[in-house]
């Protein structure tokens, strides 16, 4: 067969075949595709023979003109003309038969439409089939394939396929309805049957001296119970001193103890059956000036204890006395039965695997997930008659973060009218140069230097509707970059003190105050490995997005109609054999027509194709996008600066004056008084209170998690596994627990309650002299461990729900499990360059 046949019968027939070479002929100017003549190449007969057996808009393509040239040069122009008119008869003889397949075989998306190397169709099973073998098909067996038979047939299998699926969906819906009503139950006969638990809560004034108070607990446990007391402590809550230890300040100490009877006389006698309690009181002079510091203890229940309050004479009371030479006074919070730590991890877990499962599976809106997981959780502790009150629930739902996020929704809903997030975007688009990687690394290191300076739930306020505008602007599809902002959101926040609410947990601890941990210390010991961070995150994002398609919304007709001319070309150059140097001078044009066209397309890729595209872009994005409303913008700045610059005053913990809630609130109110608008309404039609009501569900979920026991139960095991090691190797065992503990529960749980418990752990291990750990590695291992480990899921950080948010209200919706696959692996990339960092800068140099 030769190999004009050969390609003919290749090709499907095409009805715009003509048109095709007329809108290729048209594009290669615009593509940047000069004419690749082989002038200097003598053009011999059978090269001609190859060049002849090409498709027409192959051969008419002006980088074929030295071949048009000579064959028109030796056989004229009735040549060529000739040999379309044999393909516009072939063409006609197949109308029909196109006709039919295109009825049936409808691919709008096919790469090959409109061209002469399109659509070619094989057979189940004949997907390795060579062109060779596809040559052997006839026109008849294409015919029954696609027969008026078939299609019935098909449209039957359609038909039946979407009414199983109907069917899947309405049992689906039924499973869901049923499993919900099952457990409504379960938690209105549990909550109604157990009523709510008061503790009790007293006011106690402890006498100076040995003998001190005797406080007698009419209620006596019933298995594991806890003491909880407010007085002028320091930060050392969880901390038993050891008796020989010689310190400057005086101790509380609190001693459970039983009535027994001895003797004939049954005289009754008070044994110390429990270990005491020893809390480190502040210095005299700070004493009565000091605020009260809340301290808690469980005290596990023994079979010697419970069998001697299961008598029916049998007492309970608390010796507690001091060795400071002033009276005290102290808040004593006494629960008689609290959950069994294990039992209580054990429920935590199952009722953060419903939450993750639920999630992952999206068979609910996240926030109905949440409130289902929060009341479970509530129930769970009503089964242990531990019922929390109302008053304890509004407490848990933080209402000044609350606050806070409301507010700054609304500040941000009014600047949004006033035009200026577009303005940026399109000022954004300018300095990028209209390419996307720089776009995006600008944004992340924007986002990052901002968080540092700024808490990280306000800077993806600020930041993600500039990220998403842009992203509309270059239609690119937004996620990947909400995503970066939220990573180096969390990145950034890690850097300085007051950059997130972990930071400023760890730096305002008192204990770490104490031992020189200052704000330049602090940024020191960070920045490096902030800085690694960023770098890891932005090449982990170049190379995860390394097909840059994936970052496009819909890819520009301009682009896919290049990208349907390369394949063309490619499969004339690999219709082509090389088996003679004539028809390699043939595959050489083409082959150069093919690099064109792959390098115009890697230049459409990167973002606009030349300067002229991108300069006239950019006039029209200016004048489409100005700023709306200049008077509001400048009054809604002077609102924002306002905030921002109390923001940063508060956030220094010696000038701490007044909650961020209240000041965004107040920011709010002076903005709305001197616009006096009367669209109020609208506006609050306008806020995410979805958001607002998932932060309040997952706070309560949190708070009856901690409850439960698995906070202490991770904290036991990370000690646990420092003081199994010997002393000189516990320094890097206590920095990879701690980094790899914190990150990890970070990503499962929310960061911020995680580093209010991490930090008391670590201030608890480097106070016994006898571990002899120091203090600033393993701050810097909480600190980064926390800060990064809330990249680790959608839900690990408050700052990756406002962004989740803010882009479901711009209509892009992120996904749990489409997060979890993008970032969770750069999370785990972050923590071990933590861990190489950290174990090299304290343990090899000891920079502590």
């Amino acid at each position: 067969m030769g190999l004009r046949d050969t390609i003919r019968s290749l090709r499907p027939d095409s009805p715009g075949r003509n048109n095709c070479s007329m809108e290729l002929q048209h594009r290669s100017p615009r593509s940047g595709c000069h004419h690749n003549q082989v002038a200097a190449v003598q053009v011999t007969e059978q090269s001609l023979q190859v060049w002849r057996a090409l498709p027409a808009e192959i051969r008419h393509d002006p980088s074929m003109a030295s071949f048009q040239m000579e064959n028109d040069r030796i056989h004229g122009s009735s040549a060529g003309a000739s040999d379309d008119e044999d393909e516009d008869g072939y063409d006609e003889d197949e109308d029909e038969n196109r006709k039919n397949a295109s009825r049936l075989q409808d691919e709008p998306a096919s790469s090959y439409a409109g061209s002469d190397f399109l659509d070619i169709k094989t057979r189940p099973g004949d997907e390795n089939a060579t062109d060779d073998e596809g040559t052997t098909h006839s026109d008849h067996d294409h015919e029954a394939a696609n027969g008026p038979g078939n299609a019935k047939s098909q449209a039957r299998r359609i038909h039946h396929k979407s009414k199983r699926s109907k069917e899947q969906r309405q049992r689906d819906k039924l499973w869901k309805r049923g499993g919900l009503l099952l457990f409504w139950l379960l938690a209105a006969v549990v909550l109604i049957s157990v009523g709510e638990k008061h503790l009790l809560e007293k006011t106690i004034d402890v006498p100076q001296g040995e003998q001190g108070k005797f406080f007698k607990l009419l209620q006596k446990p019933t298995g594991d119970f806890r003491l909880k007391i407010h007085g002028a402590f320091r930060e050392l809550s969880t901390l038993n001193a050891p008796e020989n230890e010689t310190l400057s300040f005086g101790f509380l100490t609190v001693q459970p103890q039983v009535s027994t009877y001895i003797g004939k006389n049954r005289s009754k006698v008070f044994q110390d059956i429990l270990p005491a309690w020893r809390l480190p009181l502040l210095p005299e002079e700070e004493l009565v000036r000091s605020p009260a510091v809340a301290s808690n203890r469980t005290y596990q229940m023994t079979q010697e204890l419970n069998d001697i309050l299961a008598e029916k004479e049998s007492e309970f009371r608390l010796h507690i006395h001091s060795d400071v030479e002033t009276d005290l006074a102290i808040v004593l919070n006494y629960n008689p039965l609290i959950v069994n730590a294990r039992t209580g991890s054990i429920l935590a877990g199952l009722i953060l695997l419903i939450f993750y499962a639920l999630l992952v599976w999206e068979l609910f809106e996240r926030t109905f997930v949440a409130m289902i997981c929060s009341i479970l959780s509530v129930t769970a502790l009503a089964c242990f008659n531990d019922r929390p009150n109302m008053d304890e629930i509004i407490q848990w739902m933080d209402m000044e973060l609350l606050t806070l996020i409301f507010c700054m929704m609304l500040l941000i809903l009014i600047l949004t009218e006033t035009g200026v997030f577009d303005y940026l975007a399109v000022f954004c688009f300018e300095i990028s140069g209209g390419k996307i990687w720089p776009m995006i690394y600008s944004l992340c290191l924007v986002t990052c230097l901002v968080s540092s300076v700024l808490d990280n739930m306000t800077t993806v306020l600020l930041l993600t509707p500039v990220a998403i505008r842009l992203c509309e602007v270059m239609q690119l599809d937004p996620l990947p970059a909400v995503m970066g902002i939220i990573v180096h959101a969390n990145i950034g926040g890690a850097l300085t003190p007051i950059g997130d609410p972990i930071s400023i947990i760890v730096s305002t601890n008192h204990f770490i105050v104490d031992n020189d941990v200052t704000f330049p210390t602090f940024v020191a010991h960070t920045f490096p490995g902030v800085l690694l961070a960023v770098v890891q995150s932005c090449l982990y994002l170049r190379i995860y997005y390394r097909n840059i398609d994936a970052l496009r919304l819909n890819e520009p007709k301009e682009m896919s109609e290049l990208r349907r001319e390369m394949k063309v070309w490619q499969r004339a150059l690999n219709a082509v054999g090389s088996c003679s140097k004539d028809a390699q001078l043939v595959r050489g044009t083409l082959l150069g027509k093919v690099k064109q066209l792959k390098r115009t397309l890697r230049r459409l890729q990167k973002g606009v194709g030349s300067s002229e595209v991108y300069t006239n872009t950019l006039d029209e994005l200016k004048q489409k996008y100005p700023i709306k409303n200049k008077t509001l913008l400048l009054q809604s700045a002077g609102a924002l600066i306002f905030v921002i610059v109390c923001f940063f005053i508060q956030s220094v913990p010696h000038w701490r004056t007044l909650p961020l809630g209240w000041v965004a609130l107040l920011g709010v109110i002076l903005l709305l008084i001197i616009l006096n608008r009367d669209d109020m309404e609208h506006l609050m039609h306008r806020i995410e209170w979805t958001t607002l009501l998932f932060f309040a569900a997952m706070f309560v979920m949190m708070e009856c998690v901690e409850r439960l026991g698995i906070f202490s139960c991770i904290g036991e095991l990370t000690e646990h596994v420092i003081l199994s090691v010997g002393k000189s190797h516990r320094l890097a065992m206590a920095i990879f627990m701690i980094l790899w503990m914190s990150a990890l529960a970070s990503s499962i749980l929310d960061s911020i309650p995680v580093a209010a418990m991490m930090v008391k752990l670590v201030t608890s291990l480097v106070a016994k002299p006898s571990l002899g750990l120091p203090l600033q590695p393993l701050v810097w291992a909480l600190t980064l461990g926390a800060s990064m480990g809330g990249n680790g899921t959608l839900y690990g950080a408050s700052a990756n729900v406002i962004a989740a948010g803010i882009a479901e209200q711009h209509g892009y919706k992120l996904s749990f499990t489409r997060y979890l696959r993008t970032v969770f692996p750069m999370m785990l990339g972050q923590i071990t360059l933590m861990t190489v960092y950290l174990l090299v800068a304290h343990v090899v140099f000891e920079w502590h």
